[in-house]
């Protein structure tokens, strides 16, 4: 069947192209290649047959002063000049996620086949400040949260996030969260980067439990089915109905070396999780364009799975959920 409708429930845009080839560095990719930007983005859409994009909005940040931010507690003590700095590099980086939002939003009015997810984390102020955000979020156009613990060093059942769940709950909000090691691999066929980073793993899966167990009917999407952790997964699946899965940079094969190789989940697995999580549970996701669609979208297509069971990953899962 070549006639799927598709719908890709995991991707990142920037400003520019200078933007995307800044944040998304990839050796060897030509600048006709890259599509981070609205108007390239929709034009590799025709071109893979997308439908739809839900854009992930996550602004460029710091990361050195985020991980020195992240080191606070084991100081012993700060002196006066740290706390500033510390100050002064949260309310920074809150700014950027800010104006990212705004941006974020201003394309997916300008352009409806993107839906924007904007960014929600803790550099935005205390719970009063991200629920703020996230009120102007939705009147601006949000159609859904993205969150990501890796990035922002936050765990994910901080109480500080409780009443962020609670009114995306209220709203039938979905949210969208990154559930991968960070930092990782960056996969190019036999080329890996290493990213440097913390050995504290926010966004691990089972760091989502209290949350799923506080607030039921909260529409949470944990992203990279196939990543490390995948065991994980499927016992929140079995455990809370409403967790959901996206694909984002697919599952482990000979021609899809893992974003991080540490116990990532094999294509030929991949059905059996699948079909245990229940298929009506996991949508297709490419996290591009730092990870190309196109093989993640052939992988998918060449799985045992019924054309019944791939229109539902494809796309009728997130018509469904996100209302799209």
């Amino acid at each position: 069947m070549d006639d799927f409708e598709i719908i890709d429930v995991h991707t990142h845009l920037a400003r520019s192209i200078s933007e995307e080839e800044k944040r998304m560095t990839i050796p060897g990719r030509r600048r006709r290649d890259r599509w981070a930007t609205p108007e390239t983005a929709i034009s590799f859409m025709d071109w893979e047959g997308i439908s739809k994009a839900v854009v992930l909005h996550l602004p460029p940040l710091p990361t050195r002063e985020l991980r020195m931010e992240a080191e606070r507690e084991k100081l012993p003590q700060l002196n006066r000049s740290q706390q500033h700095k510390l100050q002064k590099i949260t309310q920074d980086t809150g700014s950027i996620v800010r104006e990212f939002n705004q941006w974020g939003c201003e394309v997916g009015n300008s352009f409806p086949r993107l839906i924007p997810f904007i960014c929600l984390a803790p550099n935005l102020g205390d719970s009063e400040g991200m629920v703020k955000e996230l009120t102007k979020g939705v009147e601006q156009g949000a159609k859904g949260i993205k969150l990501h613990p890796g990035v922002f060093y936050f765990f994910p059942d901080d109480q500080k996030l409780w009443p962020v769940y609670q009114k995306c709950q209220e709203l039938g909000l979905p949210i969208i969260a990154d559930s991968a090691p960070w930092p990782g691999f960056h996969t190019l066929t036999a080329y890996r980067m290493q990213v440097p980073g913390t050995t504290i793993q926010y966004g691990e899966p089972q760091n989502f439990a209290k949350v799923l167990d506080k607030f039921s009917d909260l529409i949470l999407i944990l992203a990279h089915l196939g990543s490390a952790w995948w065991d994980e997964r499927v016992e929140l699946a079995i455990k809370y109905p409403n967790v959901y899965f996206d694909t984002a940079q697919g599952f482990q094969s000979p021609d899809q070396i893992p974003y991080h190789p540490r116990r990532g989940l094999a294509e030929e697995d991949a059905v059996r999780i699948i079909r245990k999580i229940g298929v009506e549970r996991v949508m297709f996701g490419s996290d591009g364009p730092a990870h190309d669609r196109l093989p993640q979208l052939e992988q998918l297509l060449r799985l045992s799975l019924s054309d019944q069971e791939k229109q539902l990953i494809l796309s009728g899962n997130a018509k469904r959920l996100l209302h799209l």
